[in-house]
């Protein structure tokens, strides 16, 4: 009895952390309390939230290497989710109809400041495991952030502010 409890309690503290992380700022998600998602797991009112998945996008080694260079040069300097969320963000424009290609969204003009300062050809010689796996997840259809469609490091100047993570603000 007392394990399965501290097992409520763990996966309590886990769902609370990850609400409020993604709560902040995003308008129709609700705050609930830790005590309280461990009360209603226990009532069995409690339903996690589903992962949603897309439809993997097939791509050549050439689009996975550009990927991970965009992510390097985007958020190298980021945890591993900012580093999702920026291989989300291309992935989400290109199901989205910016255009038909990898390389379409991410050489638009004027969407990624790296593409035009140089940043993006210095990602082909350092992107590191971490930039190729959230390149693959996003490519895979595991999206961290399934509308993320802007972000930047300056407030969000397009779109609909989320919330923000690490030096980057996001936006829908």
């Amino acid at each position: 009895m007392r394990k399965s409890v501290l097992m409520v309690g763990l996966i309590g503290s886990f769902l609370l952390c990850s609400l409020t992380a993604r709560a902040e700022g995003v308008s129709g998600l609700t705050y609930i309390p830790r005590y309280e998602i461990a009360s209603m797991m226990r009532r069995e009112e409690y339903v996690a939230p589903e992962v949603v998945t897309y439809s993997p996008v097939n791509y050549a080694q050439s689009d996975l290497d550009l990927l991970a260079a965009l992510v390097w040069a985007e958020a190298g300097d980021q945890d591993f989710i900012g580093m999702r969320i920026v291989a989300d963000c291309v992935c989400n424009r290109l199901r989205t109809g910016w255009s038909n290609s990898i390389a379409g969204v991410i050489y638009q003009p004027g969407q990624f400041s790296v593409v035009a300062n140089g940043r993006l050809d210095q990602g082909f010689y350092n992107a590191d495991a971490n930039c190729y796996e959230a390149a693959r997840l996003a490519l895979s259809g595991d999206h961290y952030d399934t509308q993320v469609i802007y972000f930047s490091m300056y407030g969000c100047a397009n779109g609909v502010f989320a919330y923000q993570h690490g030096d980057h603000y996001i936006g829908y």
